[in-house]
């Protein structure tokens, strides 16, 4: 009874709450793990060969761990990205449910079918997992007004576009820039220890990209109106401000879309009069130039989407009247800041959880002794892949960087599934099913925090929002994808597939 009145009450613990408990526990635990020695051996590719380097655990107990966590508590928040994407696109998205346009724009899906509006808000976050990181500060807003203006419930709408953008992460149609750094570590791993004529192609798994997005859509759809809604009211309770819809503000307003949004496209297209913009034109291939990391348009696409959702919101205010002097207007860019101060609080401890994480070396000592005992294991085929896509996850919970995390895992895994023989491009499509289903549940990524907030401010339910509670409603759902991605993933090996053209799962 006691067990189960303990465990009781760390489900009830705010997210705030937990946050600080899971600094408490990292500070704790990296001190005993570096008293005990604890330590991993990390291989990295350098000038063409494999090197093995030996990482300690640092004990956050000391003088120096003492100076880290109280010099770089603004450094930590100041690199927290997923803060400042989020102000950026509230500005935008207040603005633009404050005129009017928001609701003006949804009402006429009013009597669309619930089966149809989650298939149709997973399709558009499984997409959306190309703007990486920043899709989470955009979508989960997004659904939740969306959801609001359709009178359903806006935490089934945020729940249901954070598992899509997760589940989707890094495998749905559209490639950027993560794809092409990702690919290079690939070819490098396969270069240095088994093949050194390996190259890698961008578009080598684009038939399998297509068609498990669509199995994620279709299936996810059916597993969140049967697993995850039925946990949540079915209507919205949540206030609204109806405003009557103005045909001509509507009219002006697409106008004015369809101008920014040429505008924009003009602007990421080479070798026209004055266009591209927002290109990085120093970069090789198109895809670089657009999602590089110098790259206008993927520097800046959160504020360019939320700066068309200004000016549109502007529009329909000022022609429909709704916004009647500028002071109404500025009072609608403020507008989806309301209640949303624990967001901010949480934030700044997730940010600081993150960083001690990474200073005390936990994630690289982890993932370090995970791959380096999967290497030595006499095993291939099948029970390879499930195991493999099961130390990702684990993984995931302490690093939650897609990149950082296959720059540990390649330059083993590669070459182990080589002389196994399944192909280096099979071997990265199952990472990255693997890392997008460990956002999920991992606190360090920025995600779910965002998701926290945003459930906290539009809570209609008499239960508190938690971490673990909300955890334990979506954790039916993400079992559930992950059997559909480990039946995906293992089909399509055993059947022997195509992932693209001329490549297959098998070398």
């Amino acid at each position: 009874m006691r067990n189960k009145k303990r465990k009781k009450n760390i489900r009830s613990w705010s997210p705030i709450t937990t946050i600080l408990f899971l600094i408490i526990v990292v500070v704790l635990g990296s001190t005993m793990l570096s008293l005990l020695g604890a330590q991993g051996n990390i291989t990295s590719i350098s000038g063409g060969i494999l090197e093995t380097s030996l990482v300690t655990l640092n004990n956050l107990l000391t003088p120096k761990g003492f100076k880290y966590m109280i010099g770089n508590v603004l450094t930590n928040f100041s690199a927290f990205t997923p803060f400042f994407y989020l102000i950026v696109s509230f500005i935008g998205l207040g603005i633009a449910e404050k005129s009017g346009l928001l609701e003006a724009i949804f009402k006429p899906f009013k009597k669309m079918k619930p089966v149809i509006t989650t298939f149709v808000l997973l399709l558009l976050s499984v997409l959306a997992g190309v703007m990486g990181e920043s899709s989470y500060a955009i979508l989960l807003p997004f659904s939740a007004i969306l959801y609001k203006y359709l009178n359903r419930n806006p935490m089934v709408g945020i729940l249901t576009s954070f598992l899509g953008l997760s589940m989707g992460y890094g495998v749905n149609i559209m490639y950027n820039n993560t794809d092409l750094v990702l690919g290079t570590m690939m070819e490098n791993a396969a270069k240095v220890d088994v093949d050194k004529n390996f190259k890698f192609n961008l578009i080598s798994n684009l038939y399998m990209m297509i068609i498990s997005s669509g199995v994620l859509v279709f299936v996810g759809t059916i597993i969140i109106e049967k697993f995850l809604t039925p946990k949540f009211s079915r209507r919205n309770k949540y206030e609204i401000e109806e405003k009557q819809t103005d045909k001509k503000a509507l009219f002006f307003t697409h106008i004015t879309f369809l101008l920014l949004l040429g505008f924009v496209i003009y602007g990421i297209i080479p070798g026209l009069p004055s266009s591209g913009i927002f290109l990085d034109m120093e970069a090789s291939g198109y895809v670089e130039k657009v999602w590089g990391m110098n790259a206008p348009f993927h520097q800046g696409i959160v504020y360019l989407i939320s700066l068309i959702l200004a000016i549109c919101g502007f529009v329909y205010g000022f022609v429909s009247g709704n916004i009647k002097n500028n002071h109404e207007y500025t009072e609608g860019l403020a507008y989806e800041f309301k209640d949303i101060g624990t967001l901010f609080v949480l934030m700044f401890l997730v940010s600081q959880l993150i960083g001690i994480v990474e200073w005390t070396n936990i994630g690289e000592v982890f993932a370090g002794n995970i791959i380096e005992t999967l290497s030595v294991l006499e095993i291939s085929g099948l029970p390879l892949i499930i195991l493999f896509f099961l130390l990702v996850l684990l993984i995931g919970i302490f690093i939650p960087s897609t990149e950082v995390k296959w720059n540990l895992i390649s330059p083993l895994s590669i070459p182990l599934f080589m002389r196994s023989n399944i192909a280096p491009e099979f071997t990265l499509f199952i990472f990255k099913a693997a890392d997008g289903i460990a956002k999920c549940f991992t606190p360090l990524c920025g995600g779910l925090i965002i998701m926290l907030g945003l459930l906290q401010k539009y809570n209609q339910e008499e239960e508190k929002i938690t971490l673990f509670g909300t955890l334990n409603k979506i954790k039916s759902s993400i079992l559930l994808f992950i059997v559909l991605w480990l039946l995906i993933l293992l089909g399509w090996y055993l059947i022997g597939l195509p992932l693209g053209n001329g490549v297959y799962p098998t070398l």
